[in-house]
């Protein structure tokens, strides 16, 4: 596997064909406008491929620059001479679905924006406004299959994401602007409420009392609290980080498309029922009876419903309305208007309220760690208020 060494973009990379081959195998081929090259018997944009390859965003580099690289490692690269169908991406197909189900039918794909260079994924008339939207998945890469052992970073891909969405709403200061995440398939990317926010708005953390004279924790609880590295506020060098003002203001909100296991959710909660009836847990032949008598009814865990949680961004310069998604299914968290110092749920569906109604408050690895009050509320309360807070 030869490898070959290049700058891009003022930074060197290192990569082999084999490596770029491997970084699109589970892609699906954006749109080619004018110049493409052929990876694993298939026509991508350059752009695409080599961001695949190194992790770079394509607004980054040029095409002669991405056609460079392909050509030194060998890659077959050529013209377009047909005006070629827009490939649309499974996240972007979802998102339309969702707005037309939603009847938010008067939409446009990759609209121009007047008196800018933006063409966001989407655009939306709602009540006289213009909202943008960008529209993100995650794909699984080969290295996210390989053995070893390491760090894990929740927040990574997701402020990556956001720095994305912050480049192509660059030119849109004065819209409302939304960016859209769907996990397609990539390992070790959670985008509960909890990370979209501890991306936003800093790391989560957990503040403990500490008594130093007995050596002992009080009798108090635990404070959730978000602390640095947020794409939303920026901070001070220093331990621990200072929070100075909030960035990236034009992201209204992070909306979560996903499919979610409504079916799974009604099968656990029967499931949970019948352990209580019998005062036991299901034998494997009981657990197996269970799942068949659930097929082709409201609790076969192959049902799934397609929904939006919507992330609101505290610091946004526009906010988004909220009139818009709210479905059945639908979630909305935001800043606790009363004390204006935490994030709260500000909207549930009635299927949403329905389902925790039966199985009670959703338990989540970072609610376990702040206090029993906060977790039935579904609150988490922030550290500090920057200057420059809305």
């Amino acid at each position: 596997m030869e490898l070959h060494t290049f700058r891009l973009g003022g930074e060197t990379y290192s990569l082999s064909r084999t490596m770029v081959e491997q970084s699109v195998r589970h892609a699906e081929p954006r749109a080619i406008d004018k110049h493409y090259v052929v990876v694993n018997r298939r026509k991508y944009p350059p752009k695409q491929v080599v961001s695949a390859a190194t992790g770079k965003p394509v607004v980054s580099f040029t095409t002669m620059e991405a056609n460079r690289v392909l050509k030194k490692l060998g890659f077959e690269l050529g013209m377009s001479t047909e005006s070629q169908p827009r490939i649309f991406t499974e996240s972007e197909t979802l998102f339309e679905a969702y707005l037309n189900a939603s009847g938010l039918i008067n939409h446009s794909f990759e609209k121009a924006i007047e008196g800018t260079s933006a063409r966001p994924d989407y655009t939306l008339w709602f009540e006289g406004r213009e909202i943008a939207f960008e529209v993100k998945e995650f794909h699984a890469t080969a290295e996210d299959f390989r053995l070893g052992s390491g760090g894990y970073d929740p927040y990574g891909p997701i402020r990556q994401k956001i720095d994305d969405g912050r480049s192509k709403f660059r030119d849109l200061k004065d819209h409302c602007c939304c960016l859209v995440l769907y996990n397609r398939e990539k390992p070790l990317v959670d985008l509960s409420w909890e990370f979209i926010y501890g991306a936003l708005l800093g790391n989560i953390a957990v503040r403990m009392p500490f008594d130093p004279v007995r050596g002992l924790l009080p009798d108090q609880s635990e404070t959730g609290f978000f602390g640095g590295g947020g794409k939303g506020i920026r901070y001070a060098k220093g331990t621990p980080p200072t929070p100075l003002e909030p960035q990236n203001r034009t992201i209204s909100a992070l909306l979560v498309l996903e499919q979610m296991g409504v079916g799974r959710r009604r099968f656990d909660i029967a499931l949970t029922r019948r352990k209580a009836e019998l005062g036991r847990r299901l034998t494997l032949d009981e657990h197996l009876e269970e799942i068949e008598k659930a097929r082709g009814t409201e609790r076969d865990v192959s049902l799934s419903q397609l929904r939006v949680v919507v992330c609101e961004n505290p610091y946004a310069r526009i906010s988004l309305p909220r009139e818009l998604f709210r479905g059945p299914y639908d979630e909305r968290y935001g800043l606790d208007e009363t004390t204006r110092n935490c994030i709260v749920r500000l909207y549930a569906g009635e299927q949403i309220n329905q389902l925790d109604s039966q199985e009670g408050p959703e338990q989540s690895p970072i609610q376990r760690l702040i206090d029993e009050d906060s977790r039935r509320k579904r609150k988490l309360a922030t550290r500090d208020e920057p200057a420059g807070q809305v």
